[in-house]
């Protein structure tokens, strides 16, 4: 549990008021012990205090001060002797303030009226030829203090005030952000399936018409095989497609091109990045190709496209990162990884992707939503995916499974294509049998 302390301020008044105490103590004991000034001592004392702990304690450090006070000008007006003016009564402004600053506004303006009130009874009115101007320069005083307290709490709301409209703001506009993104998904997947899986779903049409038109047994054997073929692969790039939720470039292989991995290397040598691309060969990435099912292979191309857009965009032009892919226990493990000198530790998770030609094209931009996407896409697959600060700077790793079928995920069971018919074993079975 850590120990409150008073403030340098309050430890330095503190000191102000043992030293009056002591003078104070040292001038009554002149005089003799008495109960007066035994108890002006006393009061004394307990005002230290309340100076050590008025911003620990605000409302009991008040309180006390201001009882510690009345009780010294009944002391001072029942003694026999005139006892003087302490500087000790500089304690009534000083709690006045950081009630006003930092309490309720109730406690403020309790604070100035006792304040005011008490100026009438202070020890100063007993001093040799009256007190002249002082009454009223004490008043004044409080009042300042108050005004000048209360002026700064204000401030100090009104600017809390507006970090809480800002940061509420920004939370409205990071939810507008994500909403917006998952809109444009939605789009993005929609025209991917008409483009895709409408043209294998034609032929299907058409080779059924064919059947039904034409009664040689030969012609119909020939357009059911024709119907079988376009759903088998209707299925495969419907369920590929499905587990697509960051594409933004028209024109793009939804297959995953992994001779695009080139590509990619030579566009973020040619931005100005010292890259170290260790890579399998071309003959391993065609075999890759040709076995490994489409959402693999283009969660591959999609985590090495973004993680080299990201190096660019925020580590600089002289850079220097390496690329590395993998296969280790059944898993496509992918690394990218930048040297310490970027800067891509403090700005990576507010923006991500548009790189250079070829590298860029970041699906969103601002709250890291490229790092969302890429870990959204690595769970679809049923992958795993980390992001972060290391030793060596900051990597991106992406585990990918090397499955037989893209992973599907809740919507596929929902969604008006993934009907019954489609679903059945035989096809299904044929369609891994396809691949």
């Amino acid at each position: 549990m850590t120990t409150r302390r008073p403030p340098p301020g309050d430890l330095l008044l503190g000191a102000v008021g043992l030293a009056v105490t002591v003078l104070i103590a040292i001038a009554a004991f002149d005089h003799g012990l008495t109960w007066y000034t035994v108890a002006e001592v006393l009061i004394h004392v307990g005002l230290c205090a309340t100076l050590l702990t008025r911003r620990l304690y605000r409302r009991a450090s008040f309180v006390a001060t201001y009882a510690l006070l009345a009780a010294l000008a009944v002391v001072v007006a029942a003694a026999p002797i005139n006892l003087g003016v302490s500087p000790i009564i500089l304690a009534a402004p000083l709690a006045l303030y950081v009630v006003a600053r930092h309490e309720p506004a109730a406690w403020g303006v309790v604070a100035l009226l006792l304040g005011i009130a008490g100026t009438f009874f202070s020890p100063v009115n007993r001093m040799a030829g009256g007190p002249g101007l002082l009454v009223p320069v004490m008043i004044l005083g409080m009042v300042g203090t108050y005004l000048w307290a209360s002026g700064r709490r204000r401030t100090e709301l009104a600017y809390a005030d507006r970090l809480d409209r800002e940061r509420a703001e920004h939370e409205r506009e990071l939810a507008r952000g994500i909403a917006r993104a998952q809109l444009d998904e939605r789009v993005r997947i929609a025209r991917e399936v008409h483009d895709v899986v409408a043209h294998r779903l034609a032929v299907v049409s058409v080779q059924s018409n064919t059947a039904l038109a034409i009664g040689t047994p030969e012609q119909m054997r020939t357009a059911l095989t024709g119907v079988k073929e376009a759903s088998r692969s209707a299925l495969s790039e419907l369920r590929a497609l499905l587990g697509v939720l960051r594409d933004g470039q028209p024109g793009r292989d939804v297959g995953g091109d992994l001779a695009r991995l080139d590509d990619l290397v030579a566009a973020t040598r040619d931005a100005g990045i010292d890259l170290v691309a260790d890579l399998p060969d071309p003959a391993t990435l065609a075999a890759w190709q040709n076995s490994w099912p489409a959402g693999i292979r283009l969660a591959l191309v999609r985590v090495v496209q973004e993680s080299l857009s990201n190096v660019v965009k925020h580590a600089g032009s002289q850079a220097t990162a390496r690329l590395r892919i993998t296969l280790d226990e059944g898993e496509c493990v992918v690394s990218v990884v930048n040297d310490l000198n970027s800067s891509l530790h403090s700005s990576l998770n507010s923006s991500v992707g548009n790189g250079p030609p070829g590298v860029g094209g970041g699906v969103a931009t601002g709250a890291g939503l490229g790092l969302v996407g890429l870990a959204e896409r690595m769970a679809l697959v049923g992958g795993r995916f980390s992001a972060g600060p290391i030793s060596e700077g900051f990597a991106v790793q992406a585990w990918l499974p090397m499955t037989t079928e893209p992973v599907t995920t809740e919507p596929i069971a929902t969604e008006p294509i993934a009907t019954e018919p489609i679903a059945t074993e035989p096809i299904a079975t044929e369609g891994e049998a396809a691949q």
